[in-house]
């Protein structure tokens, strides 16, 4: 018998350790099963308050919770801006997640804070609820399933019976049901529990 065109075969024991090893590793999770994803989801650790015209440094910034408006000028550098007409009492009122300031020029009173809201297609991007009361017309066309017409709809409910107070109020607005509500919800603040 000629043995040189029999190949040599691995121990049979060294396969068993590997296919062991491999399913140890498999059991415990450290071997990943499926794609990391491309950023990690984590909840926010801070405030995000957008920086508009007036501000040097204009755009997203995250401040620690329960920071003020009197504390965001003070960081930035802009102490005299928050007043304008004097010191006002809700420049101690800590800022909401998703709020925007600007500095403008309102009635002739130059350096005058004017707070307001992220749009609404800037929140979802970072994560942060909407709440149906701080948004615009053009917030809600952002939305999947609203259109210019049920936006302007929902508009006009709010401006006729007042601000909706929580999500589940949207159901009031002609046109918006439970399986238009159920597609929403994702996007929005559960619960009436957080200021507007």
């Amino acid at each position: 018998m000629d043995i040189s065109h029999v190949r040599p075969q691995p121990p049979l024991l060294f396969g068993v350790l590997v296919f062991a090893a491999v399913v140890l590793l498999l059991g415990r999770g450290v071997l990943p099963t499926q794609d990391p994803p491309a950023f990690a989801l984590q909840e926010p650790g801070g405030t995000r308050v957008l920086l508009g015209e007036g501000f040097a440094n204009r755009g997203v910034h995250q401040f620690i919770d329960g920071i003020t408006v009197r504390g965001v000028t003070k960081l930035t550098g802009l102490a005299g801006a928050s007043s304008g007409t004097g010191a006002r009492a809700d420049d101690e009122a800590g800022l909401v997640d998703g709020m925007s300031l600007t500095i403008g020029d309102s009635g002739g009173t130059q350096g005058e804070i004017e707070r307001g809201w992220m749009p609404a297609r800037q929140r979802m991007a970072l994560g942060i609820p909407l709440h149906p009361d701080r948004m615009s017309r053009e917030d809600w066309v952002t939305l999947p399933g609203i259109g210019v017409k049920l936006a302007a709809e929902i508009e006009n409910d709010r401006q006729n019976y007042g601000d909706f107070g929580g999500f589940e109020a949207l159901e009031r607005v002609k046109g918006i049901g439970p399986a238009k509500l159920k597609g929403l919800r994702p996007f929005f603040i559960q619960g009436d529990n957080t200021p507007k």
